[in-house]
């Protein structure tokens, strides 16, 4: 067995067969790893170990970060994954204690970790180092062409009959500075809103805006609602490299204007799109006490899948002492 720092120019194809060898509902391309491990602001950590069995072969990777969007100087999110036929053999302990080494400089208090309900052994791992169940987050897929958009007749002129506009961020004017910054501006308050174990952090802009590099941005596909010139909710779709759905990356509407159907509107206007794209699936996923979102997403038809579950373990003073 052997532990080394993460490659970059060699690693990302092993690191992806080994997610997506443990999660098959919830496949990831390179593309997308690569875009995730940068969308991050530098001064925040971030490291990646992989481990190799005694012929080289990459067996599995462990790797730890602050969230970026709760940032907190002493709370990491770590994850460790293991080949399939790999496990039980002993990577997962020696990569968890790698990443937890790696760590000590930083004086961490706070470590989080999710995984999928139903993985009975990534659950018993996490347990028997001292996490215990926080956050979930329910799944749910809707199958397009099964959708009857004639049950919900006259949602969206519901909507324009209160002077709302619907519109894309295309038709606004997806390169135009000062509608990207109105953008930028309005997804951090719908952010904020977003149930998670910490407080919302806004991304600065420039790292926000990485996110139009991004091999599944869609402009076409990110549904705003005015009032006005002002932005008061948004629906967003995004492509997924790994397969042919389409994903929720976040829809919210601003305190002021809720509960006037705007976003069950917004979210037919998405689902128009996605049938017209010829897309199967649209995936979204919402914290399960998040009843608001969550009806909404019922009554269009999504069913519920495998979902995440959160994981927290608040180090003692005596461990924290130790690790010092």
């Amino acid at each position: 067995m052997n532990i080394r720092t993460f490659d970059p120019l060699r690693d990302y194809p092993a690191i992806v067969a080994i997610y997506n060898a443990n999660f098959p509902g919830f496949q990831e391309s390179e593309n997308e790893f690569r875009f995730g491990d940068d969308y991050r602001e530098e001064k925040h950590h971030f490291a990646r170990v992989v481990a190799e069995d005694d012929s080289g072969l990459l067996v599995g990777y462990g790797q730890s970060g602050h969230d970026s969007h709760s940032f907190h100087p002493t709370q990491f999110q770590v994850d460790v994954f293991v080949a399939p036929e790999q496990q039980a053999k002993g990577y997962g302990k020696m990569l968890f204690d790698q990443v937890l080494a790696d760590l000590v400089p930083l004086q961490p208090t706070t470590l989080r970790t999710h995984t999928v309900e139903g993985t009975e052994r990534a659950l018993r791992f996490l347990t028997d180092r001292g996490f215990r169940e926080e956050m979930s987050y329910a799944e749910s897929w809707l199958e397009v062409n099964a959708f009857d958009a004639s049950r919900f007749a006259g949602a969206e002129e519901r909507v324009l009959e209160q002077g709302i506009r619907l519109i894309t961020l295309r038709e606004l004017g997806d390169t135009d500075a000062d509608v990207l910054q109105r953008f930028y501006e309005f997804t951090q308050i719908i952010q904020a809103d977003i149930p998670s174990p910490e407080p919302f952090t806004p991304l600065p802009y420039e790292v926000w805006a990485k996110r139009f590099e991004h091999t599944g941005y869609l402009p076409q596909a990110n549904f705003l609602a005015l009032d006005g010139e002002t932005l008061v909710g948004l629906s967003t779709l995004w492509g997924r490299d790994a397969d042919d759905h389409l994903q929720t990356g976040a829809t919210g509407i601003a305190r002021s204007h809720r509960r006037r159907g705007i976003a069950l509107a917004l979210k037919l206007r998405a689902l128009a799109f996605a049938k017209e794209r010829g897309a199967p699936i649209i995936r979204t996923n919402n914290e399960v006490n998040n009843e608001g979102m969550l009806s909404i997403n019922r009554a269009l038809g999504f069913v519920e899948q495998p979902g995440w579950v959160g994981f927290v373990r608040e180090l003692t003073s005596g461990e924290r002492a130790h690790s010092e």
